[in-house]
């Protein structure tokens, strides 16, 4: 029934790592960090190491990488490295097959080893050890995972490794005993949470890849309250999705999902059904986040700034007035001698009055006036032990903060001037590219790729005006713009089987990144493109290709046809 009210082929949130459902956006773009990962494997890169967050998508990125990698590439996984020297040196050769036990002396452990990775070495293939959960090694174990790296031709290493784990792996490499490991780590990637639009986009993306018909389920709001609480971290976001989403099915007294006037399916996870997810889940957003360290330590700064020039203003008072003093006429010496006044205390002293004011954080300040002395003692408020620690936000006041936030983006929106006020400032949309934004520059010449490549570019033009935008096509990769090369060699392959005159490719614009995007087909059903899935080669099945909306296919990069 849950998956029944949301249209949903199968579950789309499950902690559980799913290939077809790798997301490859993200500040740092988990496709591209793939797609480095790949290069540098097979190009013989020696040691690797990716490092994120717990719930970051580093299993993901794994799995991944194993469907990736081309049949040359053995893959000897460790899923558990807390093992002692001696142990993961028998593991690796235990996983490879050799004629060993847990007995075998070390040296004869590392001949057999040797003597397989040359013997794949001559084969054209390569051995690849993925450690996950490295930080967990101990620094003996480290220093062992060096040595493998020595097993080398004179131009080739014979075993690529790849170390996953948390920030505490950085830590360890910091320590002197192994800093000739940390030296031979030729490529670092770093895993960071995503940002509030890509969690959006995350979310929409793994609906729009279980089949849901209609990726926005979720409410903007929803959305952002997810973003807050999970903290970017992709694990997060599936849990608390997961549980919204059986929250608002729970609620529903009926079998079927709202739809607006237009017979459009209205979203049905709201802010409410978000908090019950987050209460049954324990995660609250952080209340320091990286926004407000920023502001309060310009606010500090400020503070300290401000203290230092009124300083300096009292001292360069001070010195004036002492120098003015030797130069004031001496008292009269016949003069009678006089009680001095004891001085008073006030309240608002005089204009022109010298006042000195006691205990500032600085000493005693001085205000010029006449020779009349004022004495005023006034107290130094303390700040408020309220102020100095702020406690994190409940679930409730999160959402009433989203809530606030949309009501006062709509009210822009409706104060905005009519389209006819607004001066045009961009070229017009040519009419022959679907988009949903404004051409940008173009980025490339297609005279500068290949002539496969620049053939279906210009292809993909006349293929999107004379398509109908109701109808679905299978987006088979999406990378960056600087892979034309890997996309060449993608259409090479379809090519080759023959499905080379359905295949069309387009460059969009995704949160300030530019991607190549290659689709196929043109199907009247999300369930006949994906049925045509298994149609395709295997190496282009590998990059989870997925049934694309024509409507929601955007490519809003121009491309110099000249």
């Amino acid at each position: 029934m849950y998956l029944e009210y949301y249209s949903l082929d199968r579950p789309p949130f499950r902690i559980t790592p799913d290939p077809s459902l790798f997301y490859t956006g993200g500040e740092n773009g988990r496709g591209v960090v793939l797609e480095a990962l790949l290069y540098a494997v097979t190009s013989g890169e020696g040691i690797l190491k990716v490092v994120g967050e717990v719930g970051s998508g580093k299993t993901m990125l794994c799995r991944m990488l194993e469907q990736r990698l081309p049949d040359s590439v053995e893959v000897v996984y460790l899923a558990n490295p807390n093992l002692s020297p001696h142990d993961i040196l028998y593991a690796i050769a235990f996983e490879l097959k050799l004629p060993v036990d847990h007995s075998t002396q070390r040296l004869v452990l590392m001949q057999h080893l040797q003597e397989y990775l040359l013997k794949q070495h001559a084969e054209n293939r390569t051995v690849l050890v993925i450690i996950e959960e490295a930080q967990s090694m101990p620094i003996e174990t480290l220093e062992e995972v060096r040595l493998f790296s020595n097993l080398e031709t004179h131009q080739h290493k014979l075993m690529q490794i790849v170390l996953f784990g948390q920030p505490e792996l950085d830590k360890n490499l910091q320590d002197k005993s192994i800093r000739q490991l940390r030296e031979r780590i030729t490529h670092s990637f770093d895993l960071r949470p995503l940002s509030a639009d890509e969690v959006s986009d995350y979310i929409r993306f793994r609906l729009q890849a279980a089949g849901c018909p209609a990726p926005q389920v979720f409410s903007n709001a929803a959305e952002k309250m997810i973003a807050k609480a999970s903290g970017g971290l992709t694990r997060r976001i599936n849990i608390l999705a997961d549980k919204a989403m059986l929250a608002a099915y729970a609620e529903s007294a009926t079998g079927q999902r709202p739809r607006t006037i237009d017979n459009l399916l209205q979203p049905a996870v709201q802010t409410s059904h978000v908090r019950a997810a987050m209460n049954d889940s324990g995660y609250k957003p952080a209340f320091w986040t990286a926004p407000k360290f920023a502001v309060f330590g310009a606010a500090l700064l400020a503070v300290i700034v401000g203290l230092t020039w009124w300083q300096l203003q009292n001292d360069a008072i001070g010195q004036t007035n002492e120098v003015a003093a030797p130069n004031a006429a001496p008292a009269p010496t016949a003069a009678p001698a006089t009680v001095a006044e004891p001085a008073r205390v006030v309240n608002a002293p005089d204009a022109g009055d010298t006042v000195a004011i006691a205990g500032t954080p600085f000493g005693p300040r001085l205000v010029s006036g006449s020779a009349a002395s004022t004495t005023v003692d006034t107290a130094v408020a303390e700040p408020a032990p309220e102020l100095l620690e702020e406690p994190a936000p409940e679930p409730e006041q999160i959402a009433q903060e989203v809530e606030e936030a949309e009501v006062e983006e709509n009210v822009d929106v409706a104060a905005a001037p009519a389209p006819a006020q607004v001066q045009e400032q961009t070229e017009p949309v040519p009419p022959q590219v679907r988009t949903s934004t404004t051409l940008r520059q173009p980025i490339v010449a297609l005279g500068t790729l290949s002539p496969l490549l620049r053939e279906r570019s210009v292809a993909m033009q006349d293929w999107l005006v004379e398509t109908d935008p109701a109808t679905y096509t299978l987006q088979l990769i999406s990378v960056s713009s600087a892979e034309s090369a890997y996309v060449t060699r993608v259409l090479t392959r379809l090519e080759q089987a023959g499905l080379i005159g359905e295949t069309y490719a387009c460059v969009s614009n995704t949160q300030g990144q530019d991607y190549w995007k290659v689709v196929f087909g043109d199907f009247e059903t999300a369930d006949r493109a994906r049925n045509m899935i298994s149609e395709l080669p295997s190496s282009v099945r590998n990059n989870s290709p997925y049934a694309q909306s024509i409507r929601r296919l955007d490519c809003n990069v121009a491309l110099d046809l000249n």
